[in-house]
């Protein structure tokens, strides 16, 4: 039977924006109670260092997953992972409104990193098959939707906490919300199934090269967590910390760094286009440098909040570049994936605490500064194995057809 171009375009484009908001539900979930993360330290009575310490939960979580989630994503396919982990990561979301303790938080903190790691890779997978079907550059447009996604979230937290919304009514109702909609928008998913493996003669030839290809993958993940997360779940404190304003003004901060990743994402395969993935990537990194510093030292808090947009501009590349590298440097598997993404892990884990440990001894802004400012410099000059390829991969299978 002749298949109907009409409705082939239509499935394309039901299949594009179905990934788009997938991302966006994403984005949404975590950013759903960070801008909130001063009124839940109050409640839980606990200094800045041992918040830092619980905020490892979410680290701690995803490590152990995305060090399976290639595996797990071959086996049972990218769209099948998507929906089931992104559902209970939106519905697992109130759990931290009644949790009675910071040793309670740490446990849900765990359960939703877990979920947040097996996620990433499969979502990410949809995107990256969906961009070699059409055969150009649409990555970090879907990471632009998960920084609106993002933005749109710390802007409803916000504006709950103004006036005076419960968080355990705010993030009910963000996931009942966000689960729903992530179960109609599964229909349009790439239906993928098991990815086959290499054979074994052609795995032992290329072995060496992908273990350093790994490890290398594994260390960038790293250093862009530790540049990432600092400027976005420590902005709400960081603002608090340095101006006197209310916490409404200041969950802005994190509203302003979230921001700017959007408005990066935006453009981001046009400039990746225009001037090199590469290229882009490092001074992407170095950007989100400047930008930290700016938010640390700068006196007003208009000034600071103009630095952490700064910040999500610079970082706004990093990931969806990263993620495409990770995927034609081990020629489409997802084990280059769950390398990055595990990396990536380990620095959620670790910058908390290095930034809640430094805070306690000076402050907020110089412990954010030390660790994201460090790390976005360290970033900017490490090479990959190869330039990324100002390319979008080749379409060698049409998975919409």
């Amino acid at each position: 039977m002749a298949t109907n171009p009409t409705q082939d375009t239509g499935r394309a484009i039901a299949t594009r924006n179905a990934i788009a908001a997938v991302f966006f539900v994403n984005g949404a979930t975590f950013s759903s109670w960070l801008p909130r993360l001063p009124e839940l330290q109050a409640q839980l009575g606990i200094s800045d260092a041992a918040l830092g310490l619980t905020l490892v939960g979410s680290g701690v979580g995803g490590l152990f997953a995305s060090a399976w989630s290639g595996r797990l994503v071959d086996r049972r396919g990218s769209r099948q992972v998507t929906v089931a982990t992104s559902v209970a990561l939106s519905l697992s979301l109130p759990l931290l409104a009644v949790a009675p303790a910071a040793a309670a938080v740490f446990a849900v903190l765990i359960l939703l990193g877990a979920l947040d790691g097996l996620t990433d890779v499969a979502m990410n997978s949809q995107a990256v098959v969906l961009q070699r079907s059409i055969g150009r550059r649409i990555l970090s447009r879907f990471h632009a939707l998960w920084s609106l996604g993002a933005v749109t979230g710390g802007l409803i937290a916000s504006r709950a906490a103004a006036a005076d919304v419960t968080l355990r009514t705010q993030l009910l109702v963000t996931a009942v919300t966000l689960a729903t909609t992530t179960v109609i928008l599964g229909h349009w998913l790439l239906p993928t199934g098991p990815t086959a493996h290499r054979d074994h003669d052609d795995a032992r030839g290329v072995a060496g090269t992908q273990r350093r290809t790994l490890v290398l993958l594994f260390v960038v993940g790293t250093g862009v967590a530790l540049a990432e997360l600092p400027p976005n779940d420590w902005a709400a404190l960081l603002m608090l910390d340095r101006f006197t304003i209310g916490e409404g003004a200041a969950a802005l901060g994190f509203v302003a760094t979230a921001g700017g990743m959007l408005v990066g994402r935006l453009g981001g395969d046009h400039v990746a286009d225009r001037f090199g993935a590469e290229r882009t990537r490092r001074v992407g990194a170095a950007t989100a440098a400047a930008g930290v510093l700016a938010a640390a030292t700068l006196p007003t808090p208009a000034a600071a909040g103009v630095g952490l947009f700064v910040t999500g501009l610079g970082l706004s590349s990093l990931f969806p570049l990263v993620f495409l590298a990770a995927s034609e440097l081990t020629h489409g598997s997802h084990r280059g994936m769950a390398a990055f993404s595990s990396g990536a892990r380990l620095g959620f884990l670790i910058a908390s605490p290095l930034v809640g440990l430094i805070a306690d001894a000076t402050s907020v802004a110089i412990g954010v500064l030390v660790v994201a400012g460090t790390a976005g410099v360290a970033v900017g000059l490490i090479r990959l194995p190869r330039p990324i390829e100002d390319r979008a991969a080749s379409p060698a299978v049409t998975p919409l057809a």
